[in-house]
C-alpha cells in the first residue's frame, strides 16, 4: 500500500502500515483528518500502523479520535498538539517534546516516554497500562510492555483519573503534578522527584515510593495512603545520635560491641551528615537527596540503589564503598576519595 493510497480513499478505514511519514506528508494526513474531525466530505480518519513518524515537526495539529498503533514519535516535536481520545497503543515518545499536548482519555497502554519533555501535557483519563503487541500476527514476536516515564519531566502534567497500574517514574520529575484519582497500583517511582504532587483519591497499592524524593507535604499524603511501599522514616534527633555513636562504637570495637548503622530504605533527604564516621554502615536504597555528607567517612559503606541527587559529597571518603545503582545526578563529589580501601581487597564500585 502506498502512502496515497487512504488520501484518494473515501473509505476511512484504509490503513498506513510499516512505513515512514515524511515531513510533508503528515501535513496533508492531518489536513484529511480535520476534515474528518469535523465531518465534511473526502475526510479521512487517519490510521497509522507500525510507522516511523520520529523527530517529525507536529506541533499544534489535531489528531484527536486518530490511530498510531505501535508507531514511533522518538525525538518528534509535538508541543501542543492535540490526540483527545487517539488510539496510541505501545507508541513511542522517547525524548519527545510533549509540552501541553494533550491526550486526554487516549489509549496509551504500553506507550514509553522515556526522557520526554511532558510539562503542562494533560493525560486526564488516558489509559497508561500494560500493553501487548502482536507483530504480523505472529505469536513468536510478541511483545509486552508497560508504560515508562524514566527520567521524563512532567513538571504541571495533569495525570487525574490516569489508569497507570505497573508504570515506570524512575527519576522523573513529578512536581506540580495532579494525580487526583489515578490508579498507580504497582508503580514504581525510584528516584522520582514529587514535590506539590495531589495523590487525593489516588490508587497507590503497592506502588514503590520507597526511593521517592518527596517535599513534605507530599510525603504526609502519600503516608494517609493505604498499600504503598514507603521509606522508613528518619530517628528523631536524640534517637539518631544514638544510632551514630553505637555504629562508632562497632568500629572501635572491630564489630564487638556497638551495633551497625542500618539506614536501608529510610528518608534521609536534607539531612546534616557531615563528618561522621559511617565507615561501613548500610544506605541501601536510603533517601539521601540534599543531603549533607561533606568529609563523611562512608568508606565500605552499602549505598546501593540510594538516592543520592544533589547531595554534597565534597571530601567524603568513598574508598571501598558500594556505589552501584546509586543517583547521583547533581551531586558534588569534588575532592572525593575513591579506589581500593587500604588494607582489603575492596574498591569503589559504581556498576
Amino acid at each position: 500500500m502506498t502512502a496515497l493510497e487512504p488520501v484518494s480513499s473515501r473509505v476511512p478505514r484504509k490503513v498506513i502500515e510499516q512505513m515512514r511519514i515524511p515531513q510533508d506528508l503528515i501535513g496533508k494526513i492531518a489536513e484529511l483528518h480535520q476534515r474528518y474531525l469535523l465531518r465534511k466530505p473526502n475526510g479521512w480518519r487517519v490510521h497509522l500502523k507500525d510507522c516511523d513518524l520520529s523527530g517529525l515537526d507536529i506541533r499544534n495539529l489535531n489528531f484527536s479520535e486518530g490511530q498510531f498503533v505501535n508507531c514511533d514519535f522518538a525525538g518528534a516535536d509535538m508541543e501542543d498538539a492535540r490526540f483527545v481520545d487517539a488510539d496510541l497503543f505501545s507508541a513511542c515518545f522517547d525524548r519527545a517534546n510533549l509540552t501541553r499536548t494533550n491526550f486526554t482519555g487516549a489509549d496509551l497502554r504500553g506507550a514509553q516516554f522515556d526522557g520526554a519533555e511532558l510539562s503542562a501535557a494533560t493525560l486526564d483519563g488516558a489509559d497508561l497500562g500494560l500493553g501487548v503487541v502482536f507483530r504480523h500476527g505472529k505469536e513468536s514476536s510478541m511483545r509486552q510492555s508497560i508504560s515508562s516515564f524514566r527520567n521524563a519531566n512532567l513538571r504541571g502534567t495533569n495525570l487525574a483519573d490516569a489508569k497507570l497500574a505497573g508504570a515506570s517514574f524512575e527519576g522523573a520529575e513529578l512536581s506540580g503534578v495532579n494525580m487526583q484519582g489515578a490508579d498507580l497500583r504497582d508503580s514504581n517511582f525510584s528516584g522520582a522527584k514529587l514535590v506539590d504532587v495531589s495523590l487525593h483519591r489516588a490508587n497507590l497499592t503497592d506502588a514503590d515510593l520507597r526511593a521517592a524524593i518527596m517535599d513534605d507535604a507530599t510525603a504526609k499524603l502519600a503516608d494517609s495512603v493505604l498499600g504503598a511501599k514507603k521509606a522508613r522514616k528518619a530517628p528523631l534527633a536524640a534517637r539518631l545520635e544514638q544510632i551514630l555513636n553505637d555504629h562508632l562504637l562497632w568500629i572501635q570495637s572491630d564489630r564487638r560491641q556497638g551495633l551497625r548503622a542500618d539506614f536501608s530504605e529510610m528518608y534521609l533527604a536534607g539531612f546534616d551528615l557531615s563528618g561522621r564516621i559511617l565507615a561501613g554502615a548500610k544506605f541501601e536504597r536510603a533517601i539521601l537527596s540534599d543531603a549533607n555528607l561533606s568529609g563523611t567517612i562512608l568508606a565500605a559503606a552499602d549505598l546501593r540503589d540510594a538516592v543520592l541527587v544533589r547531595a554534597n559529597l565534597t571530601r567524603a571518603d568513598l574508598r571501598g564503598a558500594d556505589l552501584r545503582g546509586a543517583d547521583l545526578r547533581e551531586a558534588r563529589q569534588d575532592d572525593a576519595l575513591i579506589g581500593t580501601l587500604v588494607g582489603t581487597t575492596l574498591a569503589t564500585r559504581r556498576e
